[in-house]
């Protein structure tokens, strides 16, 4: 699987975003991928014959430019065994921050073959990302990431 794509200005289509905060769709995060920043590459894991590819952009800069709070963009891509990219399903991230606290479920949103999700970042330490699926073939897994802010 490569994330080769993301990086080259793919556009990302937060249209179908309907969380009634604001059309996501119509922002510009500037940059490669539409984000600006670097891509922060995190780890693989494989979970029950799907391997989950995750990576994040540091985004503060242009959501504070439109009055939000949010740091980082996350997204996950899924593939099969056979290298077949699995973007049905349902999927959502709970972040552990440093100082232990969870957040609430964050649905991540389908967009160029993966899931995303805008998540803030705020503290430095060690995080915790929590990615609960349930893809096409109906089977629950719940991949675990981490990052050192």
């Amino acid at each position: 699987m490569s994330h080769g794509d993301h990086g080259k200005g793919a556009a990302m289509d937060h249209g179908k975003m309907d969380n009634g905060k604001m059309d996501h769709g119509k922002m510009d995060h500037g940059g490669g991928m539409g984000m600006g920043g670097d891509m922060i590459m995190l780890q693989d894991e494989e979970i029950n014959g799907v391997m989950g590819s995750a990576h994040m952009m540091d985004v503060r800069a242009k959501m504070a430019e439109h009055g939000m709070t949010m740091t980082h963009h996350l997204m996950v891509s899924f593939m099969n065994t056979e290298g077949e990219p699995l973007t049905k399903g349902t999927v959502a991230v709970k972040v552990e921050a440093p100082d232990g606290t969870v957040s609430k479920p964050i649905m991540m949103m389908g967009m160029s073959g993966a899931f995303g999700a805008d998540i803030t970042l705020d503290q430095p330490g060690m995080y915790h990302f929590k990615i609960g699926t349930k893809l096409a073939d109906g089977e629950k897994r719940t991949f675990h990431f981490h990052h050192q802010n």
